[in-house]
């Protein structure tokens, strides 16, 4: 009896930060909205056989607050705001309690993500409480391909 792995896998690319510096509604400061592209594929044993769908995330580059849009739409947006900032920012992660032993059902919570703009050298702490899962989610999510953990 064989068994066959068949599902869904989506790849996130960054596009970069694209347009005209706009105010966030929710975190309020100023930047250009950052762009990340992800494309979904079926595969089977986790080898991608058939892209079935895409879509664009434009979202803030500080709090991650954004929009979803179809493949079609966010294509036509970068097409017409080509030109890419010279926006910096390096993300990283504090894992506070990081030398605390640990009990056998406990939860580790105590990661913090950051986001330094290395153009003005503001660091800002973008969440708290954060369990390792999540960041994670988040590294996946803003299509980061290093996000550096530490111990605090």
């Amino acid at each position: 009896m064989a068994v066959i792995w068949w599902g869904t896998h989506v790849f996130n690319s960054n596009k970069g930060y694209h347009g005209e510096k706009t105010e966030c509604p929710e975190c309020g400061r100023v930047y250009a909205p950052a762009y990340v592209k992800s494309n979904f594929w079926f595969h089977i044993e986790f080898i991608p056989l058939i892209p079935y769908k895409s879509m664009y995330r434009k979202f803030c580059p500080v709090c991650g607050y954004g929009v979803e849009m179809k493949g079609k739409e966010g294509k036509a947006e970068l097409k017409e705001k080509a030109e890419v900032t010279d926006q910096a920012f390096e993300p990283y992660v504090n894992h506070n309690l990081a030398d605390k032993p640990k009990g056998i059902l406990t939860t580790d919570n105590s990661y913090e993500f950051h986001v330094k703009d290395l153009n003005s050298g503001e660091d800002f702490c973008v969440a708290k409480n954060l369990t390792k899962d999540e960041v994670k989610k988040i590294k996946k999510g803003r299509a980061y391909k290093k996000l550096p953990i530490n111990k605090v």
